[in-house]
């Protein structure tokens, strides 16, 4: 694998030199509406949630778990540092139905079903939208369609001044705890296009590392008479991320393209130990990851009524977890997984009336598994996923439908296999303008859809049950939304708010048990969640050279175990899921510097199924302080510079229990285009 990704390096270092030629600035897309930070697709028949890279500069992030954060209906585990797990779930589904899509294709994990969301940074991204239930848009794969929730993360593309066929883009950050992020992206023009602004053929390369100590210090209270103290530093828990990514663009003409990407990913982390009372303990274990995908994509809109897209995925994965304290007849603990993944999409879109648009989408999807240990069951899994869609577009009322139909036979080379599945799942969106001279709607979408029990789930010693079934759930939203311009579009103000209630049959819910990679699945049978969701955007154009954002979300989540009236945990919240959270920010733009204050806010949830008190966990507030300023030089150069404050009160807080998060720090980055 070393002599792989060296060679992948070579190639792509390489192709940047020989068509490096001359400076150039790379020009930033935005989107729609105003310039606000996490604005909402008003129109849509289920919401939306949607920012750009602009807005994402102004946040103290790093990874796509940071931005998240400030999503409604959105709750992030974290266990703490750069380097620690994340994984989103979304109004109180497990992580596993939430899929997240880079560049349209999904990425996936048959061994956990959660994808970790530490392995993907920001320097290359052009935005990151999150659908609860389904996407408008009908023109996309039948993976896309077959999760509760999707975030889309949509990279740069190359973008080019006439005269200059090459773009540099270099980040440099470093922070607390020994934090050190360079990040290189390079874009070339390669072939230029006569009478037209669209380049026939370019690429980018995008190479970042990142590396942390993370040994941040912390304060245990052990309680008692006294309210007893001690102040430790968080051991073992540094981290080596490296990543690079090599994309080619051809671009026939402006309804035809494709787009040819290839990734690379290792990482090496510590995984720190639970901090429990008077017993620290300083874990040795170590988590080794490798990941290596090529993705293709191909889509031709031949005119107005007919369109076709294919995607191709070849995906591999290598995870190596080593404990040297776990002594066993070969010695120490030291397990190696191996996963791969075939992937063939093609989608058909045709539109008869202006009004109406149809679709088929199939997946074919091959998944395998394999460990260095004779006995594994090597599962593998064959998937056929097929979605018919519908949009009726009118003046007044969108309707969004579609039947998903998945056929998923497993096998394995050695034991049992689990069950094959064939089953529909319908949706169907509504929503309705009555203003037509006004951005307000009223918005209902209904859903069921389901998701597999992993191959950790099915198969893992100690904890595998094949016997599993799959989670069954059923969604509801009735929502309002309504945006507006006023004094001239000076200021702009956006409103929403959904209700929603989920209903979850033979629910699975992952919990760590001895460490962050050994997990205990527990099925609460049913689980009912309702809740609302509200977030209110307002923006503030002063004068020419000032102007103000200011962002709100607020969520309320009722997620209850409901499986057995006689049980203990009858009618009690179920782990992590807090009933009150939210986030607010607001920024102050000048011609000089940007300021951003951000606010996250989690209230009481519990550790476990038993909402006892000695498992809560308390509320906490975290408060950064981002400035930040690029400058145009000529039009060709951008010097910038950004200084992220964090977690100001300095409050240890715990998102997972007795894993603390880091308290006060603090990040510097320069930034240089030409």
């Amino acid at each position: 694998m070393k002599r792989r990704f060296v060679f992948f390096l070579f190639v792509m270092v390489v192709e940047s030199a020989l068509f490096s030629q001359v400076d150039s600035t790379i020009l930033l897309q935005g989107i729609d509406v105003i310039e606000g930070r996490n604005t909402q697709t008003i129109l849509s028949t289920t919401p939306v949630q949607t920012i750009d890279t602009k807005s994402i500069e102004r946040l103290p992030a790093v990874q796509l778990s940071d931005v998240l954060k400030i999503f409604s209906g959105v709750v992030i585990k974290d266990y703490g540092g750069v380097g620690g797990m994340k994984t989103v779930s979304v109004r109180g589904f497990g992580a596993q139905h939430t899929a997240i899509a880079y560049d349209g294709i999904a990425v996936t994990d048959c061994q956990t079903g959660q994808v970790d969301l530490s392995k993907f940074t920001l320097h290359n991204v052009n935005q990151i939208s999150m659908n609860n239930g389904f996407d408008d848009d009908i023109f996309v794969p039948a993976r896309l369609f077959a999760s509760a929730a999707l975030v889309n993360i949509t990279t740069l593309s190359p973008q080019f001044l006439d005269t200059k066929p090459v773009n540099i883009d270099f980040h440099f950050t470093g922070g607390s705890f020994g934090y050190i992020n360079p990040v290189l992206r390079i874009e070339n023009r390669i072939v230029k296009r006569k009478n037209s602004s669209l380049p026939l053929l370019s690429s980018s390369l995008n190479i970042n590392y990142v590396q942390s100590k993370g040994d941040y210090p912390f304060t245990i209270y052990y309680g008692g008479v006294n309210d007893s103290t001690s102040r430790e530093r968080r051991a073992n828990s540094d981290v080596k991320n490296f990543s690079a990514e090599g994309n080619l663009f051809f671009t026939f003409n402006s309804r035809s393209k494709l787009n040819l990407k290839l990734y690379y990913y290792q990482s090496e982390r510590g995984l720190p130990g639970a901090v429990i009372f008077y017993k620290i303990h300083h874990s040795k274990e170590r988590l080794k990851d490798q990941n290596v995908f090529a993705q293709l994509h191909y889509e031709n809109r031949f005119n107005a009524q007919f369109a076709y897209q294919t995607n191709l995925k070849f995906n591999y994965s290598y995870q190596q977890y080593l404990d040297p304290e776990y002594l066993n007849s070969a010695g120490f603990l030291d397990n190696r997984y191996f996963q791969r993944e075939l992937y063939f999409s093609n989608t058909f879109l045709y539109a008869p009336h202006r009004v109406v648009s149809l679709s088929v989408s199939n997946d074919l999807i091959y998944n395998n598994m394999s460990m260095n240990s004779e006995d594994f069951s090597k599962p593998q899994r064959y998937s056929s996923l097929t979605v018919l869609s519908c949009l009726v577009d009118t003046r007044h009322v969108d309707v969004r439908a579609g039947l998903l139909h998945t056929f998923v036979a497993n096998r394995v080379k050695i034991g049992e296999p689990a069950g094959d599945v064939n089953r529909l799942s319908p949706a169907l969106g509504i929503s309705v303008k009555p203003l037509l001279k006004e951005n307000f709607v009223i918005r209902l979408f209904y859903k069921n859809i389901f998701r597999l029990p992993s191959f950790n789930d099915l198969y893992y010693r100690m904890v595998g049950n094949i016997d599993l079934k799959p989670e069954n759930t059923h969604q509801t939203n009735l929502g309002l939304a309504y945006e507006r311009l006023f004094f001239k579009k000076k200021i702009g103000v956006s409103v929403g708010a959904d209700g929603y209630y989920n209903w979850v049959k033979d629910k699975i819910v992952a919990i760590p048990n001895k460490n962050l990679f050994v997990w205990t699945m527990l099925n609460f049978g049913e689980v009912e969640i309702a809740g609302v969701d509200v977030h209110a955007t307002f923006d503030y154009k002063i004068c020419k050279f000032l102007s103000i954002n200011l962002l709100g979300n607020y969520s309320f989540q009722y997620a209850v175990d409901k499986t057995d009236k006689k049980s203990k945990t009858y009618g009690h919240q179920i782990p992590y899921t807090p009933l009150h959270s939210g986030s607010a920010s607001f920024s102050l733009l000048t011609p000089y510097v940007d300021v951003t204050y951000t606010a996250l806010f989690c209230g009481e949830r519990y550790a476990f199924r038993q909402n006892t008190k000695e498992n809560l966990m308390p509320m906490y507030v975290d408060h950064s302080l981002t400035v930040a300023k690029d400058f145009t030089i000529r039009r060709v150069v951008v010097l910038g510079a950004k200084i992220e404050l964090l977690n100001l009160a300095n409050k240890h807080y715990e998102i997972i229990k007795n894993y603390p998060m880091q308290g006060r720090s603090f990040r510097v980055g320069i930034h240089l285009k030409w």
